[in-house]
Order: structure tokens, then C-alpha cells, then sequence
């Protein structure tokens, strides 16, 4: 459904709105923790017209005296624990916003393997983005006259976000499709308006992992 809000004076309108859950994993703690803190800052974030929105330049780098605890991360593509582990989780679903809300896709980055199995995934695969500080950024450019807000939040064990506009924003549909070898997973997303053809996204091949999670 829906709504409008009021904000700094100005009526935004939800265009876009979607949720995931945040699962208890290794180093979830610190996960929750990390995603509580970077949800609050990146809450409320106006991309004006043919503006940038990069997470990187919001979030700052993640340490220890900005409040971000260990939480697990893949680095050199092992499963581990690290500072600020966990935000990939907001960068995803941040993507997967955009992607729907119609806006230009200028850098993202998908996860080198799939750690989890389908009754385990928070998000279809294909639509995640990995960050690392300070060479993988998730970057989302505005193509719309009119600017655009990012809305951020976490209830208990629930991720949320939302895409507002000073003026309607028409939700564009995902198809994501998936052929699974016996090593790797292949992705393809594509995005489509009502009536329009279908446009392509990303192509993303994932290693099926074999290690414990």
C-alpha cells in the first residue's frame, strides 16, 4: 500500500518497500549490532536529481571507536569473523530498492560464493551486494527529475527499506533466474516496467560452498 510522508516540509510518496529477516549465524551478535548502527545512518538519506548515493561515503569505514563490533564476513573467500561484518546484508537489500525504484545501477559488487541454502536465504540470489572498505562500493545513481529518499530501519529480527519520491515512482518488476552446476550457481536478473521489455541487470556466477556456516 502505499503512503505518504511528510518530512523537512516535503511529501514524499512510497514507491518501493520491502523486508528481510535477519538470521542468527556465527557472529550474529555483532551482525545485528552492525546492522542497527549503519540501518540509523543511512535512514532518511535524499539523493537529489541525477545525484549519487554511494554507501561507502555515508557509513565511513567501519571500525571499532565508530561502534561496529565483529560480525561474520567473507574476505579472500573464506567465512570468518570481522569489524563491521554483517552490513552486506544492508547494502543488499539497498540494491534490491533501488532496483525496483528504477535507479541506475553505477557499481555493485555480488558475493564470490553462496553460503546458504534456499530455506536459509534472506534475499534472492543474484540480488545481494557485497561492500569491503574501501574498494567495493554500492553505488546508486538517480535518473529522475525529482528527488528520491532512502529509508532504513530494523524491527527486532527484521530488516527494512524503502524508496520514497517527491513524485510517484512506478515499481519496476525482478525476474531472476538460476542454473545450478555441481560447483557453482549462474544468476541472471533482469528488470522490466508493465508492458516493457525485459532489461538486463547482472550476470553472476557463485561458488556453492562446502565449508560449515
Amino acid at each position: 500500500m502505499r503512503r505518504s510522508v511528510v518530512r523537512d516540509d516535503v511529501r514524499w510518496l512510497s514507491s518501493i518497500f520491502i523486508t528481510q529477516p535477519i538470521r542468527k549465524s556465527p557472529f550474529w551478535q555483532g551482525k545485528l549490532a552492525n546492522i542497527q548502527l549503519g540501518a540509523s545512518m543511512l535512514d532518511g538519506i535524499v539523493v537529489p536529481p541525477g545525484g549519487v548515493f554511494s554507501f561507502w561515503t555515508v557509513i565511513g569505514r567501519p571500525s571499532q571507536t565508530a561502534g561496529y563490533a565483529i560480525g561474520r564476513a567473507i574476505r579472500d573467500d573464506l567465512v570468518g569473523g570481522d569489524i563491521g561484518g554483517g552490513l552486506c546484508q544492508l547494502s543488499g537489500i539497498a540494491y534490491e530498492a533501488g532496483l525496483r525504484a528504477g535507479l541506475d545501477m553505477l557499481e555493485r559488487h555480488p558475493h564470490s560464493r553462496d553460503l546458504y541454502n534456499d530455506a536459509e536465504r534472506f534475499t534472492p540470489l543474484g540480488l545481494d551486494a557485497t561492500v569491503v572498505w574501501p574498494w567495493k562500493d554500492l553505488r546508486l545513481g538517480n535518473p529522475y527529475d525529482f528527488a528520491v529518499m532512502l529509508r532504513l530501519g530494523v524491527n527486532g529480527f527484521t530488516l527494512t527499506a524503502e524508496v520514497l519520491g517527491v513524485e510517484k515512482i512506478e515499481q519496476l518488476h525482478l525476474e531472476v533466474t538460476r542454473n545450478d552446476s555441481a560447483i557453482e550457481r549462474h544468476v541472471v536478473v533482469t528488470r522490466s516496467a508493465p508492458g516493457r521489455s525485459l532489461l538486463p541487470v547482472s550476470e553472476d556466477r557463485y561458488v556453492i560452498n562446502a565449508s560449515p556456516r
